[in-house]
Protein backbone atom coordinates (compact mmCIF):
# COMPACT_ATOMS: atom_id res chain seq x y z
CA UNK A 1 0.00 0.00 0.00
CA UNK A 2 1.27 3.48 -0.82
CA UNK A 3 2.32 5.62 1.73
CA UNK A 4 0.25 8.65 2.79
CA UNK A 5 1.24 12.28 3.03
CA UNK A 6 0.06 14.47 5.73
CA UNK A 7 -1.31 18.19 4.44
CA UNK A 8 0.86 20.62 6.21
CA UNK A 9 -2.47 22.94 6.49
CA UNK A 10 -4.82 20.74 8.01
CA UNK A 11 -3.03 17.42 9.24
CA UNK A 12 -4.88 15.22 7.33
CA UNK A 13 -3.72 12.18 5.35
CA UNK A 14 -3.85 12.76 1.73
CA UNK A 15 -2.61 11.16 -1.70
CA UNK A 16 1.35 12.32 -2.29
CA UNK A 17 0.51 12.74 -6.12
CA UNK A 18 -2.26 15.44 -5.52
CA UNK A 19 -1.30 19.01 -5.95
CA UNK A 20 -3.96 19.83 -3.98
CA UNK A 21 -5.26 19.07 -0.52
CA UNK A 22 -9.21 17.62 -0.96
CA UNK A 23 -9.84 18.95 2.39
CA UNK A 24 -8.63 22.37 2.90
CA UNK A 25 -7.13 23.38 -0.70
CA UNK A 26 -3.16 23.94 0.25
CA UNK A 27 -0.63 23.69 -2.27
CA UNK A 28 0.89 20.15 -1.29
CA UNK A 29 4.62 19.77 -1.46
CA UNK A 30 6.87 19.04 -4.34
CA UNK A 31 9.46 16.02 -4.58
CA UNK A 32 11.71 17.92 -5.51
CA UNK A 33 12.48 21.75 -6.25
CA UNK A 34 15.51 22.86 -8.14
CA UNK A 35 17.12 25.82 -6.41
CA UNK A 36 19.12 27.20 -9.24
CA UNK A 37 16.78 27.58 -12.42
CA UNK A 38 18.43 26.93 -15.73
CA UNK A 39 17.17 27.42 -19.42
CA UNK A 40 14.94 24.15 -19.94
CA UNK A 41 16.10 24.41 -23.45
CA UNK A 42 19.80 25.86 -23.06
CA UNK A 43 21.21 24.76 -19.74
CA UNK A 44 22.29 28.13 -18.62
CA UNK A 45 21.64 29.07 -15.57
CA UNK A 46 18.64 32.05 -15.68
CA UNK A 47 19.11 35.37 -14.47
CA UNK A 48 16.41 37.51 -12.63
CA UNK A 49 15.47 40.29 -14.32
CA UNK A 50 12.59 42.84 -13.60
CA UNK A 51 9.78 43.80 -16.19
CA UNK A 52 6.73 45.65 -14.67
CA UNK A 53 7.52 45.46 -11.23
CA UNK A 54 7.78 41.87 -11.35
CA UNK A 55 10.55 39.67 -11.08
CA UNK A 56 11.10 37.43 -13.88
CA UNK A 57 13.82 34.66 -14.79
CA UNK A 58 15.14 35.41 -18.37
CA UNK A 59 18.26 32.95 -20.46
CA UNK A 60 20.87 34.95 -21.13
CA UNK A 61 21.65 32.95 -24.15
CA UNK A 62 18.45 32.40 -26.16
CA UNK A 63 16.06 34.89 -24.33
CA UNK A 64 13.34 32.35 -23.07
CA UNK A 65 11.67 33.45 -19.82
CA UNK A 66 10.01 31.55 -17.08
CA UNK A 67 7.06 33.18 -15.32
CA UNK A 68 5.84 31.89 -12.05
CA UNK A 69 2.07 31.66 -12.62
CA UNK A 70 0.71 34.48 -10.67
CA UNK A 71 2.92 36.55 -12.66
CA UNK A 72 2.28 34.94 -15.79
CA UNK A 73 -1.64 36.03 -14.85
CA UNK A 74 -0.11 39.88 -14.47
CA UNK A 75 1.39 40.34 -17.45
CA UNK A 76 -1.07 38.79 -19.79
CA UNK A 77 -4.07 40.37 -17.96
CA UNK A 78 -6.42 42.49 -20.46
CA UNK A 79 -6.02 45.65 -18.03
CA UNK A 80 -2.02 45.39 -18.00
CA UNK A 81 -1.70 44.61 -21.68
CA UNK A 82 -3.88 47.89 -23.05
CA UNK A 83 -2.08 50.18 -20.52
CA UNK A 84 0.93 49.60 -22.40
CA UNK A 85 1.67 52.07 -24.59
CA UNK A 86 3.92 50.17 -26.85
CA UNK A 87 2.35 47.46 -28.00
CA UNK A 88 0.85 47.92 -31.50
CA UNK A 89 -3.02 46.73 -32.39
CA UNK A 90 -1.15 44.63 -34.88
CA UNK A 91 -1.50 40.58 -34.59
CA UNK A 92 -0.88 38.11 -37.01
CA UNK A 93 -1.30 34.65 -36.10
CA UNK A 94 2.73 32.39 -36.13
CA UNK A 95 2.87 29.51 -37.93
CA UNK A 96 3.34 26.08 -35.78
CA UNK A 97 6.86 25.27 -35.51
CA UNK A 98 7.95 22.17 -37.22
CA UNK A 99 9.85 20.65 -34.27
CA UNK A 100 8.67 21.50 -30.94
CA UNK A 101 10.37 19.12 -28.01
CA UNK A 102 8.37 18.76 -24.68
CA UNK A 103 11.01 20.69 -21.92
CA UNK A 104 11.01 20.01 -18.50
CA UNK A 105 9.99 22.39 -15.30
CA UNK A 106 12.59 25.33 -14.10
CA UNK A 107 10.95 24.35 -10.65
CA UNK A 108 10.68 20.81 -10.22
CA UNK A 109 12.02 19.09 -13.12
CA UNK A 110 9.19 17.55 -14.48
CA UNK A 111 7.89 17.34 -18.45
CA UNK A 112 5.35 20.16 -19.06
CA UNK A 113 2.39 20.52 -21.21
CA UNK A 114 2.27 22.06 -24.32
CA UNK A 115 -0.78 25.01 -24.31
CA UNK A 116 -1.92 27.13 -27.30
CA UNK A 117 -2.50 30.02 -25.08
CA UNK A 118 -6.32 30.90 -25.38
CA UNK A 119 -6.58 28.07 -28.12
CA UNK A 120 -6.69 30.18 -31.48
CA UNK A 121 -3.58 32.04 -30.41
CA UNK A 122 -1.17 29.92 -32.17
CA UNK A 123 1.93 31.00 -29.18
CA UNK A 124 2.42 27.48 -27.93
CA UNK A 125 3.56 27.53 -24.47
CA UNK A 126 5.16 25.52 -22.38
CA UNK A 127 3.47 24.70 -18.81
CA UNK A 128 3.59 23.15 -15.55
CA UNK A 129 0.68 23.06 -13.49
CA UNK A 130 2.09 23.79 -9.98
CA UNK A 131 4.48 26.04 -11.09
CA UNK A 132 4.43 28.25 -13.86
CA UNK A 133 4.51 29.28 -17.67
CA UNK A 134 8.10 29.27 -20.18
CA UNK A 135 7.89 31.37 -23.01
CA UNK A 136 10.22 31.44 -25.94
CA UNK A 137 11.76 34.52 -26.69
CA UNK A 138 9.29 36.80 -28.05
CA UNK A 139 6.45 34.66 -27.34
CA UNK A 140 5.62 37.13 -24.20
CA UNK A 141 5.10 40.04 -26.62
CA UNK A 142 3.29 38.12 -29.43
CA UNK A 143 0.62 36.74 -26.61
CA UNK A 144 0.26 40.40 -25.48
CA UNK A 145 -0.28 41.59 -28.80
CA UNK A 146 -3.27 38.89 -29.45
CA UNK A 147 -4.91 39.83 -26.30
CA UNK A 148 -4.61 43.33 -27.70
CA UNK A 149 -5.81 42.70 -30.85
CA UNK A 150 -9.17 41.27 -29.48
CA UNK A 151 -7.74 37.52 -28.93
CA UNK A 152 -9.49 37.19 -25.95
CA UNK A 153 -13.33 37.98 -27.19
CA UNK A 154 -12.37 35.89 -30.46
CA UNK A 155 -11.76 32.79 -28.55
CA UNK A 156 -14.72 33.32 -25.85
CA UNK A 157 -17.16 34.25 -28.78
CA UNK A 158 -15.72 30.99 -30.75
CA UNK A 159 -16.58 28.93 -27.40
CA UNK A 160 -20.05 30.70 -27.02
CA UNK A 161 -20.73 29.67 -30.51
CA UNK A 162 -19.55 26.20 -29.28
CA UNK A 163 -21.94 26.02 -26.51
CA UNK A 164 -24.64 26.97 -28.76
CA UNK A 165 -24.45 24.81 -31.32
CA UNK A 166 -24.28 21.96 -28.75
CA UNK A 167 -27.60 23.13 -27.00
CA UNK A 168 -29.33 23.18 -30.43
CA UNK A 169 -27.84 19.74 -31.04
CA UNK A 170 -29.40 18.64 -27.20
CA UNK A 171 -31.86 20.40 -28.11
CA UNK A 172 -32.95 18.66 -31.06
CA UNK A 173 -32.05 15.21 -29.33
CA UNK A 174 -34.66 16.20 -26.72
CA UNK A 175 -37.36 16.81 -29.12
CA UNK A 176 -36.76 13.86 -30.99
CA UNK A 177 -37.32 11.73 -27.60
CA UNK A 178 -40.21 13.32 -26.53
CA UNK A 179 -42.29 12.61 -30.02
CA UNK A 180 -41.00 8.96 -29.99
CA UNK A 181 -42.12 8.94 -26.41
CA UNK A 182 -45.72 10.49 -27.35
CA UNK A 183 -45.56 7.60 -30.19
CA UNK A 184 -45.44 5.06 -27.99
CA UNK A 185 -48.38 6.18 -25.64
CA UNK A 186 -50.26 7.19 -28.54
CA UNK A 187 -50.07 3.85 -29.89
CA UNK A 188 -50.63 2.10 -26.64
CA UNK A 189 -49.29 -0.78 -27.92
CA UNK A 190 -50.95 -2.97 -25.25
CA UNK A 191 -54.31 -2.68 -26.62
CA UNK A 192 -53.10 -2.76 -30.11
CA UNK A 193 -51.37 -6.26 -29.51
CA UNK A 194 -53.76 -7.80 -27.35
CA UNK A 195 -57.06 -6.32 -29.19
CA UNK A 196 -58.92 -5.04 -26.21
Amino acid sequence: MEELAVCPQCGKYVNPKSALCPFCGARLGDEKILQNPVCPKCGVPLELKRKDDIEIDVCPKCSGLWLDRGEFDILTAESTVYREEKLTKEYSRPPLPDENPYVPCVRCGKLMVKKNFARISGVITDECGRHGIWLDSGELEKIRHFILAGGIEKAQFREIEKNRQELRELAETARDTAFTHKLIHFWNWKRWFFGS
